[in-house]
């Protein structure tokens, strides 16, 4: 059986490099954590922010979507190559505009952290890209429980 690839984790940081939200679905170290801020912080620092980027990290690619105060990053392999995670970026991005009501931005994150987490967990699971239709996400993130 090949393997198809997988998403490795989706973090959301201020263009300052402070890390709002960060979920991962493999198994890394602390350290190995800290590397793969490192690089896309320092992506971050070396791009125009004004476009779609892409850079690697240990060979697997990731990608880096701006929006107006935070930065949405997504390491995968596979087939979850450059477009597929700027795609899963931008239904993820999506989808909490949808549900929360809001545009994703930093004191969103923070007023709706609960909910948004239910979100990101709904269109991501478990390293791949469950729901991508508004409505599903909607329904499901509706019927799990969440603390606000």
């Amino acid at each position: 059986m090949s393997d198809y690839g997988r998403i490795h984790c989706l973090v959301v940081a201020t263009k300052g490099g402070h890390v709002v939200f960060e979920r991962y679905y493999d198994r890394y170290t602390e350290l190995e954590k800290a590397e793969i801020r490192e690089a896309f912080q320092a992506a971050t620092d070396h791009v125009n922010l004004a476009h779609d980027n892409h850079e690697f990290v240990g060979g697997a690619p990731f990608v880096l979507l701006p929006t107006t105060d935070l930065v949405f990053y997504a390491l995968g392999c596979g087939e979850y190559d450059e477009m597929a995670l700027s795609g899963v970026l931008r239904v993820v991005m999506l989808s909490i505009a949808e549900v929360v009501g809001k545009p994703p931005t930093e004191g969103v994150f923070f007023e709706k952290y609960a909910r948004i987490s239910v979100v990101v967990d709904e269109v991501v699971n478990e390293g791949m890209l469950e729901a991508v239709d508004r409505d599903a996400v909607r329904k499901g993130a509706k019927g799990k429980g969440y603390w606000e």
